[in-house]
């Protein structure tokens, strides 16, 4: 059961705001630094910021006012799950687009399985409920997909993806496994917001 723990431990850090902000960075500078591809790097922030905003504000709407959806064990969007159903299949998608069409399917597909399995690993790890990845990821992967459709055929690197790799490469060592205090920064600001106590799960279940 520990081991099983720790493999999903490993797993969930690829979801971390601690990897997939510097991911973000990186796809939006590889974007902007070669003429070809600079008006891309604002689309792609675009969903970014869509995605984030979406999450925050289901998270607060549960912690000040106590929204939730009916029905379902929810308490907000999984942060993890929908930055890694956007990020995942935007990078790899990005990083084999160079080789064509296919290979840009290809590489969106790599990075949604990478999605699932850290969507997964939320539930694993009990810190979401199933509706809460599910939703998540489903929100991530809309925003991806509507990313894609609209410009997959421009969605490619203006140089080789080796290039892009070193840096890659070089920034993930040091954020991996490292735990960014998103969660933490979302209750301090719904302690603002709030007139009294912050809700909690425990109100769902009647506790």
């Amino acid at each position: 059961m520990q081991f099983d723990r720790q493999v999903w431990m490993h797993v969930t850090a690829l979801g971390d705001s601690a990897v997939t902000l510097p991911c973000i960075g990186l796809i939006a500078l590889w974007l902007a630094w070669a003429a070809p591809t600079r008006g891309l790097a604002w689309r792609w922030l675009l969903p970014v910021a869509g995605v984030a905003a979406v999450v925050t504000a289901s998270k607060l709407a549960f912690m000040v006012w106590g929204l939730s959806l009916p029905g379902l064990d929810f308490t907000g969007l999984s942060g993890h799950a929908a930055m890694s159903a956007l990020v995942w299949p935007a990078l790899l998608a990005l990083l084999a687009g160079r080789g064509g069409g296919a290979w840009r399917l290809c590489g969106a597909l790599l990075g949604a399985l990478l999605a699932v399995a850290v969507a997964c690993s939320r539930v694993a790890l009990h810190a979401h409920s199933v509706s809460e990845v599910v939703l998540g990821c489903a929100l991530g992967a809309a925003f991806a997909l509507a990313l894609l459709w609209r410009h997959g055929h421009e969605w490619r690197l203006a140089w080789p993806a080796f290039f892009a790799l070193l840096p890659l490469l070089l920034v993930l060592p040091f954020v991996y496994g490292r735990h960014f205090p998103t969660q933490d920064l979302l209750v301090t600001a719904a302690r603002h917001m709030a007139d009294g106590p912050l809700h909690v799960r425990q109100e769902l279940h009647g506790r």
